[in-house]
């Protein structure tokens, strides 16, 4: 079992303007890490808490307010921790810590909240999206080593993509930015202002943006596609909705948009083509017109409060896992357009992320009361039924 070890907060990045200080900078983390790694310092495995829920395979309770997950290519779980800020490697099986690196100590007063863990597709990358910190992390699967650390100045960073095909990463700040897979350059900056969610294609050719757009003179939630060749704009198109959109991913086998706000599901059918045009119809309203096609699927659910961008996640092209808590505004399907996708919702549990592991065939989650919970897949539900 490793140890643990910590670094101190730096908001000088190697990839930033101001990295004419990176390398002093980076020499005194290094000595820092070094005085403070406890490398004798076994951590505690997690404590197992006794649950009646027929839905839960093993559950334990995490201190320091469990945030974003990740799955490792042995089945670790990765775990980020707002408080301490510090990533965790867990064993599924047992709950022991086998390994531990706290980003940055309450001493420093950092921000990092840990809002995303995402894996490589290759699992040999960790990417975490820091939140109010402005920054990002890039660990070395499965030995914590810190290879880059991004910070863009008045940017919350609310998650970090990787492109499966393993060219980039895309960061969700006031703007959408494209580094390389390792961080270490800034190759673009999306043109979309203040996106609230992204998602990328399985084979990583294309790139889904949303956010709110003015047509005309209504605001409204659209989806902007980028061809991540050239980074040009394939199309934008209305959501059919004003909501603030909080996850976002491609199913269906990137035949289908899955976008999620608080209290609503959307589905929209993957259709490449011009911009649309806002026009009148002369009684000074603004009207644009839809293909059947363009339609979007809706339904109503309820997000867990204060959940994050990982609250959904496929476990097939088709199935779509989520975390649902208990309220009375489930159901109410509206179909507009021929369903691609079924959703299978987790009810009833107040979770932060979600991660499915295609291995085991289930589906772990974090708990804003503190948990770490390995579910057994739920069943889809269909739209008639619910």
């Amino acid at each position: 079992m490793k140890g643990s070890s910590r670094i101190p907060s730096s908001n000088i990045s190697p990839t930033h303007s101001r990295s004419s200080i990176a390398g002093l900078i980076l020499l005194t983390c290094s000595a820092a890490a070094s005085l403070l790694a406890q490398p004798n310092v076994q951590p505690k495995p997690l404590t197992p808490v006794p649950t009646h829920d027929q839905k839960v395979i093993r559950r334990w309770a995490v201190e320091g307010d469990p945030h974003g997950i990740a799955i490792g290519r042995d089945g670790t779980l990765y775990v980020g921790l707002a408080q301490p800020q510090a990533v965790i490697a867990v064993d599924p099986k047992t709950g022991a810590i086998k390994n531990r690196l706290v980003l940055d100590s309450a001493e420093i007063a950092s921000t990092k909240e840990l809002v995303t863990l995402r894996a490589s597709a290759d699992r040999n990358l960790l990417y975490i999206a820091n939140g109010s910190d402005e920054s990002a992390t890039i660990l070395a699967l499965p030995d914590f080593k810190i290879v880059r650390e991004i910070t863009i100045e008045g940017e919350p960073i609310r998650d970090a993509l990787p492109d499966p095909s393993g060219r980039f990463l895309f960061l969700l700040g006031r703007r959408v930015h494209v580094y390389d897979a390792r961080g270490e350059k800034e190759l673009k900056t999306i043109p979309f202002a203040d996106p609230m969610a992204m998602a990328v294609t399985s084979n990583g050719s294309t790139l889904a943006v949303l956010g709110p757009e003015d047509f005309g003179n209504v605001k409204a939630t659209a989806v902007a596609l980028y061809d991540t060749a050239t980074f040009n704009e394939l199309t934008r198109d209305p959501m059919q909705t004003d909501k603030v959109i909080e996850s976002a991913l491609f199913a269906a086998n990137d035949r289908a948009l899955i976008a999620l706000s608080r209290d609503a599901l959307f589905e929209k059918p993957l259709v490449t083509k011009s911009a649309k045009q806002m026009s009148t119809n002369g009684d000074g309203r603004m009207r644009i017109s839809i293909d059947f096609g363009d339609l979007v699927s809706s339904e109503r659910i309820c997000l867990p409060e204060g959940s994050g961008p990982q609250i959904a996640v496929l476990a097939s092209p088709e199935l779509l896992l989520y975390a649902e808590r208990r309220c009375t505004a489930s159901g109410g399907v509206f179909t507009a357009s021929s369903r691609k996708v079924m959703p299978a919702s987790l009810y009833g549990v107040n979770a932060y992320a979600v991660a499915y592991d295609r291995d085991a065939n289930t589906l772990v989650v974090t708990d804003r009361a503190g948990y770490l919970t390995i579910y057994k897949v739920p069943r889809a539900v269909s739209a008639s039924a619910k």
